[in-house]
Protein backbone atom coordinates (compact mmCIF):
# COMPACT_ATOMS: atom_id res chain seq x y z
CA UNK A 1 0.00 0.00 0.00
CA UNK A 2 1.55 3.30 -1.06
CA UNK A 3 1.23 6.72 0.62
CA UNK A 4 -1.56 7.82 -1.73
CA UNK A 5 -3.68 4.78 -0.84
CA UNK A 6 -3.11 5.24 2.88
CA UNK A 7 -4.20 8.87 2.75
CA UNK A 8 -7.24 7.98 0.69
CA UNK A 9 -8.43 5.27 3.11
CA UNK A 10 -7.54 6.78 6.48
CA UNK A 11 -9.58 9.79 7.58
CA UNK A 12 -8.51 12.40 10.11
CA UNK A 13 -11.62 11.55 12.16
CA UNK A 14 -10.50 7.89 12.44
CA UNK A 15 -7.10 9.03 13.68
CA UNK A 16 -8.70 11.25 16.32
CA UNK A 17 -10.87 8.37 17.49
CA UNK A 18 -7.83 6.12 17.78
CA UNK A 19 -6.29 8.59 20.24
CA UNK A 20 -9.59 9.04 22.10
CA UNK A 21 -9.94 12.59 20.86
CA UNK A 22 -13.29 14.02 19.84
CA UNK A 23 -14.04 17.24 17.96
CA UNK A 24 -17.11 19.28 18.82
CA UNK A 25 -19.98 20.10 16.47
CA UNK A 26 -17.83 22.83 14.89
CA UNK A 27 -15.01 20.32 14.27
CA UNK A 28 -12.81 21.97 16.93
CA UNK A 29 -11.01 20.52 19.94
CA UNK A 30 -8.30 21.40 22.41
CA UNK A 31 -4.97 20.82 20.73
CA UNK A 32 -3.10 17.81 22.21
CA UNK A 33 0.27 19.24 21.18
CA UNK A 34 0.34 22.23 23.54
CA UNK A 35 -1.31 23.45 26.74
CA UNK A 36 -4.63 24.46 25.24
CA UNK A 37 -7.33 25.89 27.48
CA UNK A 38 -9.76 26.76 24.70
CA UNK A 39 -10.19 24.74 21.47
CA UNK A 40 -7.70 25.95 18.88
CA UNK A 41 -7.28 22.84 16.73
CA UNK A 42 -9.58 22.96 13.69
CA UNK A 43 -10.39 19.75 11.82
CA UNK A 44 -11.31 19.78 8.12
CA UNK A 45 -12.98 16.40 7.38
CA UNK A 46 -13.51 17.25 3.70
CA UNK A 47 -9.75 17.43 3.09
CA UNK A 48 -8.63 15.19 5.99
CA UNK A 49 -6.41 17.95 7.33
CA UNK A 50 -6.05 19.93 10.54
CA UNK A 51 -4.76 23.36 11.55
CA UNK A 52 -3.81 24.63 15.00
CA UNK A 53 -4.48 28.35 15.20
CA UNK A 54 -2.28 28.91 18.26
CA UNK A 55 0.92 30.83 17.62
CA UNK A 56 2.64 28.81 20.37
CA UNK A 57 2.07 25.37 18.84
CA UNK A 58 4.41 23.30 16.69
CA UNK A 59 1.53 21.39 15.06
CA UNK A 60 0.74 24.10 12.47
CA UNK A 61 -1.11 22.55 9.49
CA UNK A 62 -0.98 18.94 8.31
CA UNK A 63 -2.78 15.73 7.33
CA UNK A 64 -3.63 12.47 9.12
CA UNK A 65 -0.09 11.09 8.68
CA UNK A 66 1.52 14.21 10.16
CA UNK A 67 -0.94 14.05 13.07
CA UNK A 68 0.19 10.49 13.85
CA UNK A 69 3.84 11.51 13.51
CA UNK A 70 3.39 14.34 16.03
CA UNK A 71 1.32 12.22 18.43
CA UNK A 72 3.75 9.29 18.39
CA UNK A 73 6.84 11.52 18.18
CA UNK A 74 8.15 9.22 15.47
CA UNK A 75 9.60 9.36 11.97
CA UNK A 76 7.52 9.72 8.82
CA UNK A 77 8.17 6.07 7.94
CA UNK A 78 6.98 4.89 11.36
CA UNK A 79 3.87 7.08 11.07
CA UNK A 80 3.03 5.52 7.70
CA UNK A 81 3.39 2.02 9.17
CA UNK A 82 1.12 3.02 12.05
CA UNK A 83 -1.45 4.42 9.60
CA UNK A 84 -1.37 1.24 7.51
CA UNK A 85 -1.94 -0.88 10.61
CA UNK A 86 -4.96 1.22 11.54
CA UNK A 87 -6.44 0.49 8.12
CA UNK A 88 -5.49 -3.20 7.75
CA UNK A 89 -5.13 -4.79 11.15
CA UNK A 90 -6.98 -2.67 13.66
CA UNK A 91 -10.34 -1.48 12.39
CA UNK A 92 -11.49 1.54 14.36
CA UNK A 93 -14.96 1.58 15.77
CA UNK A 94 -16.66 4.84 16.49
CA UNK A 95 -16.65 5.78 20.16
CA UNK A 96 -20.16 5.89 21.69
CA UNK A 97 -21.30 9.41 22.31
CA UNK A 98 -21.57 10.42 25.95
CA UNK A 99 -25.09 10.96 27.16
CA UNK A 100 -26.01 14.65 27.26
CA UNK A 101 -26.58 15.95 30.77
CA UNK A 102 -28.64 18.88 29.50
CA UNK A 103 -31.20 18.63 26.76
CA UNK A 104 -30.63 21.53 24.39
CA UNK A 105 -33.63 23.68 23.70
CA UNK A 106 -34.81 24.21 20.16
CA UNK A 107 -32.70 26.61 18.04
CA UNK A 108 -35.82 28.59 17.20
CA UNK A 109 -36.45 29.21 20.89
CA UNK A 110 -32.91 30.47 21.37
CA UNK A 111 -33.23 32.82 18.39
CA UNK A 112 -36.50 34.17 19.80
CA UNK A 113 -35.00 34.76 23.27
CA UNK A 114 -31.87 36.49 21.96
CA UNK A 115 -33.87 38.62 19.53
CA UNK A 116 -36.20 39.79 22.29
CA UNK A 117 -33.32 40.55 24.66
CA UNK A 118 -31.27 42.35 22.03
CA UNK A 119 -34.25 44.55 21.17
CA UNK A 120 -34.33 45.60 24.84
CA UNK A 121 -30.58 46.35 24.72
CA UNK A 122 -31.00 48.59 21.65
CA UNK A 123 -33.57 50.69 23.54
CA UNK A 124 -31.24 51.01 26.55
CA UNK A 125 -28.25 52.42 24.68
CA UNK A 126 -29.53 55.92 23.75
CA UNK A 127 -30.93 56.31 27.28
CA UNK A 128 -27.59 55.54 28.97
CA UNK A 129 -25.16 58.46 28.93
CA UNK A 130 -22.02 56.41 29.67
CA UNK A 131 -22.83 54.10 26.76
CA UNK A 132 -23.39 57.00 24.36
CA UNK A 133 -20.17 58.65 25.59
CA UNK A 134 -18.26 55.44 24.98
CA UNK A 135 -19.48 55.03 21.40
CA UNK A 136 -18.60 58.67 20.68
CA UNK A 137 -15.12 58.15 22.17
CA UNK A 138 -14.64 55.26 19.72
CA UNK A 139 -15.86 57.43 16.79
CA UNK A 140 -18.88 55.12 16.37
CA UNK A 141 -22.28 56.45 15.36
CA UNK A 142 -24.56 53.98 17.15
CA UNK A 143 -27.56 55.17 15.13
CA UNK A 144 -26.06 53.56 12.01
CA UNK A 145 -25.68 50.07 13.51
CA UNK A 146 -27.50 47.24 15.23
CA UNK A 147 -26.03 47.81 18.67
CA UNK A 148 -27.33 47.89 22.23
CA UNK A 149 -26.18 48.29 25.82
CA UNK A 150 -26.52 45.88 28.73
CA UNK A 151 -27.19 47.87 31.90
CA UNK A 152 -27.27 44.65 33.91
CA UNK A 153 -30.78 45.12 35.31
CA UNK A 154 -32.87 43.80 32.42
CA UNK A 155 -33.92 40.67 34.29
CA UNK A 156 -35.89 42.85 36.74
CA UNK A 157 -37.87 44.47 33.93
CA UNK A 158 -38.31 41.36 31.80
CA UNK A 159 -39.23 39.28 34.83
CA UNK A 160 -41.16 36.50 33.14
CA UNK A 161 -40.71 33.07 34.70
CA UNK A 162 -40.13 31.03 31.55
CA UNK A 163 -38.07 33.78 29.92
CA UNK A 164 -35.73 34.12 32.91
CA UNK A 165 -35.30 30.33 33.15
CA UNK A 166 -34.45 30.10 29.45
CA UNK A 167 -31.94 32.97 29.72
CA UNK A 168 -30.31 31.11 32.59
CA UNK A 169 -29.97 27.98 30.46
CA UNK A 170 -28.13 29.97 27.77
CA UNK A 171 -25.67 31.53 30.23
CA UNK A 172 -27.18 35.04 30.11
CA UNK A 173 -27.93 34.76 33.82
CA UNK A 174 -26.19 32.80 36.55
CA UNK A 175 -27.96 32.24 39.87
CA UNK A 176 -26.03 33.19 43.02
CA UNK A 177 -26.61 31.68 46.49
CA UNK A 178 -27.90 34.87 48.09
CA UNK A 179 -30.90 35.25 45.80
CA UNK A 180 -30.41 36.96 42.49
CA UNK A 181 -28.28 36.57 39.41
CA UNK A 182 -24.90 37.44 37.97
CA UNK A 183 -25.61 39.02 34.58
CA UNK A 184 -23.59 38.13 31.49
CA UNK A 185 -22.06 41.12 29.68
CA UNK A 186 -22.95 43.78 32.26
CA UNK A 187 -21.83 47.30 31.24
CA UNK A 188 -21.13 46.08 27.73
CA UNK A 189 -21.94 47.43 24.31
CA UNK A 190 -23.79 44.48 22.71
CA UNK A 191 -23.60 43.34 19.09
CA UNK A 192 -25.63 40.50 17.49
CA UNK A 193 -24.00 37.49 15.83
CA UNK A 194 -26.14 36.04 13.03
CA UNK A 195 -26.52 32.77 11.16
CA UNK A 196 -26.91 32.16 7.43
CA UNK A 197 -30.62 33.05 7.68
CA UNK A 198 -29.69 36.43 9.21
CA UNK A 199 -31.14 35.43 12.59
CA UNK A 200 -29.50 36.31 15.92
CA UNK A 201 -27.94 33.12 17.30
CA UNK A 202 -25.42 34.60 19.75
CA UNK A 203 -24.20 37.90 21.24
CA UNK A 204 -20.88 39.70 21.70
CA UNK A 205 -20.27 42.21 24.47
CA UNK A 206 -17.52 44.85 24.61
CA UNK A 207 -17.02 46.24 28.11
CA UNK A 208 -16.99 50.03 28.40
CA UNK A 209 -15.15 49.73 31.73
CA UNK A 210 -11.38 50.05 31.46
CA UNK A 211 -10.49 46.47 32.38
CA UNK A 212 -7.73 44.92 30.28
CA UNK A 213 -8.46 41.37 31.50
CA UNK A 214 -12.23 41.35 30.91
CA UNK A 215 -13.07 43.35 27.82
CA UNK A 216 -14.63 40.79 25.47
CA UNK A 217 -17.66 38.64 26.26
CA UNK A 218 -19.12 35.84 24.13
CA UNK A 219 -21.93 33.48 25.01
CA UNK A 220 -20.93 29.84 25.48
CA UNK A 221 -20.96 27.68 22.34
CA UNK A 222 -20.43 30.78 20.26
CA UNK A 223 -21.90 30.69 16.78
CA UNK A 224 -22.86 33.21 14.14
CA UNK A 225 -20.90 35.89 12.32
CA UNK A 226 -20.73 39.68 12.46
CA UNK A 227 -22.29 41.63 10.85
CA UNK A 228 -23.72 38.42 9.37
CA UNK A 229 -23.01 35.95 6.59
CA UNK A 230 -21.59 37.75 3.51
CA UNK A 231 -24.09 38.18 0.69
CA UNK A 232 -23.85 35.76 -2.25
CA UNK A 233 -22.89 38.58 -4.63
CA UNK A 234 -19.79 39.48 -2.59
CA UNK A 235 -16.72 39.96 -4.77
CA UNK A 236 -14.30 41.73 -2.39
CA UNK A 237 -14.27 40.65 1.25
CA UNK A 238 -12.42 42.56 3.99
CA UNK A 239 -11.48 40.55 7.11
CA UNK A 240 -10.83 42.61 10.26
CA UNK A 241 -9.65 41.54 13.70
CA UNK A 242 -12.55 42.70 15.86
CA UNK A 243 -16.20 43.64 15.76
CA UNK A 244 -15.37 47.26 16.72
CA UNK A 245 -13.08 47.41 13.67
CA UNK A 246 -15.88 46.04 11.48
CA UNK A 247 -18.29 48.67 12.83
CA UNK A 248 -15.75 51.39 12.00
CA UNK A 249 -15.73 50.31 8.35
CA UNK A 250 -19.46 49.63 8.06
CA UNK A 251 -20.39 53.25 8.79
CA UNK A 252 -18.39 54.45 5.75
CA UNK A 253 -20.70 54.42 2.73
CA UNK A 254 -17.79 54.52 0.25
CA UNK A 255 -16.49 51.27 1.73
CA UNK A 256 -19.77 49.33 1.93
CA UNK A 257 -20.61 50.21 -1.68
CA UNK A 258 -17.52 48.37 -2.94
CA UNK A 259 -16.60 45.88 -0.22
CA UNK A 260 -18.16 43.39 2.18
CA UNK A 261 -16.84 43.44 5.75
CA UNK A 262 -16.54 40.38 8.01
CA UNK A 263 -15.15 40.35 11.54
CA UNK A 264 -12.87 37.65 12.94
CA UNK A 265 -12.97 36.99 16.68
CA UNK A 266 -9.44 38.12 17.48
CA UNK A 267 -6.14 37.05 15.92
CA UNK A 268 -6.97 33.36 16.36
CA UNK A 269 -10.63 33.85 15.52
CA UNK A 270 -10.90 32.52 11.97
CA UNK A 271 -13.40 29.77 12.78
CA UNK A 272 -14.81 26.86 10.80
CA UNK A 273 -17.98 28.92 10.38
CA UNK A 274 -16.00 31.76 8.82
CA UNK A 275 -14.34 29.33 6.44
CA UNK A 276 -17.64 27.74 5.43
CA UNK A 277 -19.25 31.11 4.77
CA UNK A 278 -16.30 32.28 2.67
CA UNK A 279 -16.00 29.08 0.64
CA UNK A 280 -19.66 29.23 -0.35
CA UNK A 281 -19.42 32.71 -1.94
CA UNK A 282 -19.83 31.99 -5.69
CA UNK A 283 -18.61 35.35 -7.01
CA UNK A 284 -15.78 35.99 -4.54
CA UNK A 285 -12.65 37.36 -6.25
CA UNK A 286 -10.52 38.82 -3.47
CA UNK A 287 -9.95 38.44 0.27
CA UNK A 288 -8.44 41.50 1.97
CA UNK A 289 -6.78 41.23 5.41
CA UNK A 290 -6.98 44.39 7.54
CA UNK A 291 -5.67 43.22 10.91
CA UNK A 292 -3.93 45.24 13.59
CA UNK A 293 -0.45 46.60 12.84
CA UNK A 294 1.37 44.64 15.55
CA UNK A 295 3.27 41.34 15.79
CA UNK A 296 0.13 39.35 16.60
CA UNK A 297 -1.75 40.86 13.67
CA UNK A 298 1.09 40.15 11.25
CA UNK A 299 1.42 36.54 12.41
CA UNK A 300 -2.34 36.00 12.18
CA UNK A 301 -2.49 37.53 8.71
CA UNK A 302 0.22 35.16 7.52
CA UNK A 303 -1.38 32.08 9.10
CA UNK A 304 -4.93 32.79 7.96
CA UNK A 305 -3.82 33.80 4.46
CA UNK A 306 -2.08 30.45 4.02
CA UNK A 307 -5.14 28.56 5.30
CA UNK A 308 -7.51 30.38 2.93
CA UNK A 309 -5.10 30.12 0.02
CA UNK A 310 -5.01 26.35 0.51
CA UNK A 311 -8.81 26.23 0.55
CA UNK A 312 -9.34 28.74 -2.28
CA UNK A 313 -6.18 28.76 -4.42
CA UNK A 314 -7.85 30.72 -7.26
CA UNK A 315 -8.55 33.81 -5.14
CA UNK A 316 -6.49 36.99 -4.94
CA UNK A 317 -5.38 37.60 -1.35
CA UNK A 318 -4.24 41.08 -0.37
CA UNK A 319 -3.39 42.87 2.87
CA UNK A 320 -3.62 46.43 4.13
CA UNK A 321 -0.66 47.94 5.96
CA UNK A 322 -1.92 50.14 8.78
CA UNK A 323 0.47 52.54 10.56
CA UNK A 324 2.55 50.74 13.19
CA UNK A 325 0.65 50.11 16.41
CA UNK A 326 -2.70 51.15 14.94
CA UNK A 327 -5.93 49.25 14.34
CA UNK A 328 -8.91 50.20 12.19
CA UNK A 329 -10.82 51.91 14.98
CA UNK A 330 -7.85 53.80 16.44
CA UNK A 331 -7.10 55.12 12.96
CA UNK A 332 -10.67 56.37 12.64
CA UNK A 333 -10.47 58.06 16.05
CA UNK A 334 -7.26 59.92 15.25
CA UNK A 335 -8.41 61.47 11.94
CA UNK A 336 -11.01 64.13 11.27
CA UNK A 337 -11.75 62.71 7.85
CA UNK A 338 -13.15 59.12 7.93
CA UNK A 339 -12.18 58.81 4.24
CA UNK A 340 -8.72 57.85 5.57
CA UNK A 341 -10.02 54.26 5.89
CA UNK A 342 -11.20 54.10 2.27
CA UNK A 343 -7.92 55.60 1.04
CA UNK A 344 -5.80 53.10 2.95
CA UNK A 345 -7.89 50.19 1.65
CA UNK A 346 -7.31 51.39 -1.90
CA UNK A 347 -3.54 51.21 -1.27
CA UNK A 348 -3.60 47.50 -0.35
CA UNK A 349 -0.93 45.18 -1.71
CA UNK A 350 -0.90 41.55 -2.75
CA UNK A 351 -0.05 39.17 0.08
CA UNK A 352 3.38 37.69 -0.56
CA UNK A 353 3.22 33.92 -0.26
CA UNK A 354 6.62 34.20 -1.92
CA UNK A 355 8.31 37.35 -3.13
CA UNK A 356 7.77 37.84 -6.83
CA UNK A 357 10.61 39.07 -8.96
CA UNK A 358 9.65 42.47 -10.28
CA UNK A 359 11.65 41.92 -13.45
CA UNK A 360 9.55 38.85 -14.29
CA UNK A 361 12.53 36.51 -14.11
CA UNK A 362 10.31 33.49 -13.48
CA UNK A 363 11.08 30.10 -14.90
CA UNK A 364 8.72 29.34 -17.77
CA UNK A 365 7.74 25.88 -18.88
CA UNK A 366 7.89 26.10 -22.66
CA UNK A 367 5.70 23.07 -23.31
CA UNK A 368 2.81 23.93 -20.95
CA UNK A 369 3.19 27.69 -20.78
CA UNK A 370 3.08 27.45 -16.96
CA UNK A 371 5.45 29.18 -14.59
CA UNK A 372 7.53 27.61 -11.88
CA UNK A 373 6.39 28.20 -8.30
CA UNK A 374 9.87 29.46 -7.42
CA UNK A 375 11.30 32.74 -8.75
CA UNK A 376 14.91 32.85 -9.82
CA UNK A 377 17.34 33.88 -7.07
CA UNK A 378 20.98 33.84 -6.20
CA UNK A 379 21.99 30.65 -4.41
CA UNK A 380 22.43 30.48 -0.66
CA UNK A 381 21.40 34.06 0.06
CA UNK A 382 18.69 35.55 2.25
CA UNK A 383 16.11 37.75 0.53
CA UNK A 384 15.16 40.43 3.08
CA UNK A 385 13.05 42.76 0.92
CA UNK A 386 10.00 41.96 3.05
CA UNK A 387 10.71 41.90 6.80
CA UNK A 388 7.59 39.80 7.39
CA UNK A 389 8.54 37.19 4.77
CA UNK A 390 12.24 36.32 4.58
CA UNK A 391 13.29 33.95 1.78
CA UNK A 392 16.22 31.54 1.86
CA UNK A 393 16.94 29.53 -1.30
CA UNK A 394 19.88 27.12 -1.64
CA UNK A 395 18.78 25.74 -5.05
CA UNK A 396 17.45 22.50 -3.57
CA UNK A 397 15.38 23.67 -0.59
CA UNK A 398 13.23 26.78 -0.47
CA UNK A 399 12.56 28.37 2.95
CA UNK A 400 10.03 31.05 3.84
CA UNK A 401 10.46 32.58 7.31
CA UNK A 402 6.88 33.63 8.03
CA UNK A 403 6.64 36.75 10.19
CA UNK A 404 10.40 37.40 10.00
CA UNK A 405 12.54 37.32 13.16
CA UNK A 406 12.51 39.43 16.30
CA UNK A 407 15.53 41.57 17.11
CA UNK A 408 14.97 41.27 20.87
CA UNK A 409 16.38 38.34 22.81
CA UNK A 410 19.66 37.42 21.13
CA UNK A 411 19.71 34.18 23.14
CA UNK A 412 16.92 32.72 21.00
CA UNK A 413 15.78 32.66 17.39
CA UNK A 414 12.12 31.64 17.25
CA UNK A 415 10.84 31.26 13.70
CA UNK A 416 7.98 29.80 11.72
CA UNK A 417 9.34 28.03 8.63
CA UNK A 418 7.61 26.93 5.47
CA UNK A 419 9.86 24.50 3.58
CA UNK A 420 9.50 23.21 0.03
CA UNK A 421 11.65 21.02 -2.20
CA UNK A 422 12.26 22.75 -5.53
CA UNK A 423 12.30 19.58 -7.62
CA UNK A 424 9.80 17.31 -5.88
CA UNK A 425 6.04 17.80 -5.85
CA UNK A 426 5.61 17.00 -2.16
CA UNK A 427 3.43 19.12 0.12
CA UNK A 428 5.15 22.05 1.88
CA UNK A 429 6.08 21.56 5.52
CA UNK A 430 5.52 24.04 8.33
CA UNK A 431 7.53 24.20 11.56
CA UNK A 432 7.56 26.59 14.53
CA UNK A 433 10.77 26.25 16.53
CA UNK A 434 13.68 27.98 18.22
CA UNK A 435 16.65 27.46 15.88
CA UNK A 436 19.00 27.81 18.88
CA UNK A 437 17.26 24.89 20.65
CA UNK A 438 19.29 21.83 19.72
CA UNK A 439 16.53 19.27 20.36
CA UNK A 440 13.96 21.19 18.31
CA UNK A 441 16.46 21.86 15.53
CA UNK A 442 17.61 18.24 15.25
CA UNK A 443 14.03 16.93 15.26
CA UNK A 444 13.09 19.35 12.49
CA UNK A 445 16.18 18.45 10.45
CA UNK A 446 15.37 14.74 10.77
CA UNK A 447 11.76 15.30 9.74
CA UNK A 448 12.76 17.36 6.70
CA UNK A 449 15.46 14.94 5.64
CA UNK A 450 13.22 11.91 5.94
CA UNK A 451 10.15 13.45 4.32
CA UNK A 452 12.08 14.90 1.37
CA UNK A 453 14.54 11.97 1.17
CA UNK A 454 17.64 14.09 1.72
CA UNK A 455 20.94 13.46 3.43
CA UNK A 456 20.81 14.35 7.13
CA UNK A 457 24.25 15.96 6.95
CA UNK A 458 23.27 17.95 3.87
CA UNK A 459 20.09 19.17 5.55
CA UNK A 460 22.03 20.05 8.71
CA UNK A 461 24.45 22.17 6.67
CA UNK A 462 21.51 23.94 5.02
CA UNK A 463 20.02 24.81 8.42
CA UNK A 464 23.40 26.05 9.72
CA UNK A 465 23.73 28.34 6.67
CA UNK A 466 20.17 29.58 7.21
CA UNK A 467 20.89 30.38 10.86
CA UNK A 468 24.06 32.27 9.87
CA UNK A 469 22.14 34.33 7.32
CA UNK A 470 19.40 35.12 9.86
CA UNK A 471 21.98 36.13 12.47
CA UNK A 472 23.63 38.52 10.02
CA UNK A 473 20.23 39.97 9.07
CA UNK A 474 19.32 40.50 12.72
CA UNK A 475 22.61 42.23 13.47
CA UNK A 476 22.07 44.60 10.53
CA UNK A 477 18.57 45.42 11.78
CA UNK A 478 19.91 46.15 15.28
CA UNK A 479 22.68 48.37 13.92
CA UNK A 480 20.16 50.27 11.80
CA UNK A 481 18.21 51.12 14.97
CA UNK A 482 21.20 52.66 16.74
CA UNK A 483 20.72 56.43 17.25
CA UNK A 484 22.57 58.54 14.75
CA UNK A 485 24.06 61.90 15.51
CA UNK A 486 21.83 64.69 14.33
CA UNK A 487 23.54 67.11 11.96
CA UNK A 488 24.01 70.59 13.38
CA UNK A 489 22.28 73.24 11.32
CA UNK A 490 24.18 76.53 11.51
CA UNK A 491 23.56 79.76 9.62
CA UNK A 492 26.40 81.13 7.57
CA UNK A 493 27.75 84.52 8.53
CA UNK A 494 25.96 86.10 5.57
CA UNK A 495 22.63 84.45 6.50
CA UNK A 496 22.99 85.54 10.13
CA UNK A 497 23.76 89.14 9.14
CA UNK A 498 20.74 89.24 6.79
CA UNK A 499 18.46 87.87 9.51
CA UNK A 500 19.62 90.39 12.12
CA UNK A 501 19.18 93.19 9.57
CA UNK A 502 15.58 92.11 8.89
CA UNK A 503 14.75 91.96 12.60
CA UNK A 504 16.01 95.50 13.19
CA UNK A 505 13.68 97.03 10.58
CA UNK A 506 10.50 98.76 11.87
CA UNK A 507 6.99 97.21 11.78
CA UNK A 508 8.29 93.65 12.16
CA UNK A 509 4.88 92.12 12.85
CA UNK A 510 3.21 93.83 9.87
CA UNK A 511 5.97 92.72 7.54
CA UNK A 512 5.78 89.18 8.94
CA UNK A 513 2.01 89.11 8.37
CA UNK A 514 2.49 90.20 4.77
CA UNK A 515 5.02 87.43 4.18
CA UNK A 516 2.71 84.83 5.79
CA UNK A 517 -0.07 85.92 3.43
CA UNK A 518 2.20 85.00 0.50
CA UNK A 519 1.89 81.30 1.49
CA UNK A 520 -1.69 81.28 0.18
CA UNK A 521 -3.59 81.57 3.47
CA UNK A 522 -6.74 83.63 2.95
CA UNK A 523 -8.94 85.24 5.64
CA UNK A 524 -6.89 83.92 8.59
CA UNK A 525 -4.63 86.91 9.29
CA UNK A 526 -4.97 86.86 13.09
CA UNK A 527 -4.99 83.05 13.44
CA UNK A 528 -1.97 82.61 11.19
CA UNK A 529 0.02 85.28 13.06
CA UNK A 530 -0.86 83.76 16.45
CA UNK A 531 0.12 80.30 15.23
CA UNK A 532 3.43 81.53 13.82
CA UNK A 533 4.33 83.37 17.04
CA UNK A 534 3.52 80.25 19.11
CA UNK A 535 5.66 78.11 16.78
CA UNK A 536 8.50 80.61 17.22
CA UNK A 537 8.62 79.97 20.99
CA UNK A 538 9.94 76.46 20.32
CA UNK A 539 13.45 77.37 21.45
CA UNK A 540 12.34 79.10 24.65
CA UNK A 541 12.75 77.37 28.04
CA UNK A 542 8.94 77.22 28.35
CA UNK A 543 7.44 77.10 24.83
CA UNK A 544 3.80 77.92 24.25
CA UNK A 545 1.27 75.40 22.98
CA UNK A 546 -1.66 75.85 20.63
CA UNK A 547 -4.81 73.95 19.66
CA UNK A 548 -6.80 74.59 16.48
CA UNK A 549 -10.55 74.31 17.00
CA UNK A 550 -13.29 74.70 14.43
CA UNK A 551 -16.16 72.99 12.67
CA UNK A 552 -15.37 70.00 10.49
CA UNK A 553 -13.97 70.99 7.11
CA UNK A 554 -13.15 74.55 8.21
CA UNK A 555 -9.51 74.38 7.13
CA UNK A 556 -7.76 73.61 10.43
CA UNK A 557 -5.33 71.17 8.87
CA UNK A 558 -4.57 73.50 5.95
CA UNK A 559 -3.71 76.38 8.32
CA UNK A 560 -1.41 74.18 10.41
CA UNK A 561 0.39 72.81 7.37
CA UNK A 562 0.98 76.23 5.79
CA UNK A 563 2.39 77.72 9.03
CA UNK A 564 4.53 74.65 9.72
CA UNK A 565 6.16 75.14 6.30
CA UNK A 566 7.64 78.38 7.68
CA UNK A 567 9.52 76.47 10.39
CA UNK A 568 12.94 74.89 9.58
CA UNK A 569 12.68 71.16 8.89
CA UNK A 570 15.16 70.23 11.63
CA UNK A 571 12.99 71.94 14.26
CA UNK A 572 9.72 70.08 13.73
CA UNK A 573 8.10 66.69 13.87
CA UNK A 574 4.84 66.29 11.95
CA UNK A 575 2.47 63.46 12.82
Amino acid sequence: MDIKDIKAQLSIIQVLQHYNLRADKNNKLCCPFHDDKSPSLQIYPATNTYCCFSANCKAATGDAIQFIQLKENCTKHEALNKAASLINGNPITAQPQAAKLIIETEPLEKIAVLTKLFKYFTKSLPLTKKAVDYTESRAINYKLHEVGFNTGDWHHKLNEKNFIATCESYGLLKAIPVKGFTVWGRDCIIFPLKNAENKIVSLYGRSIINNEDNRHFYLSNRSGLYPGYPKAETKKLILVESIIDAVSLLQQKEITEQYTVLSLYGTNGLTEEHGKAIIELPQLEEIIFMLNADDAGAAATSKHAHVLQALLPHLRITCIQLPTGEDVNSLLQSHDDPKILFDIIEERTKFLFSIENKNDESIANIETGQQSKFPLRGTGGLDTRNNELLIYDNCELYFEVLGGIKITGLDRMKVTLKIKHKEKTTMPQWYSLDLYNQAQREQTINNVAETLELSSQQTTNTFINLITELENHRIKKIEALQPKEKPQHELTQAQRAAAVNELKKPNLLNRTAEMIALTGIVGEASNSMIAYLVYCTRKQPVPLHIMFLGSSGSGKTYLQERISELIPTEDKIEI
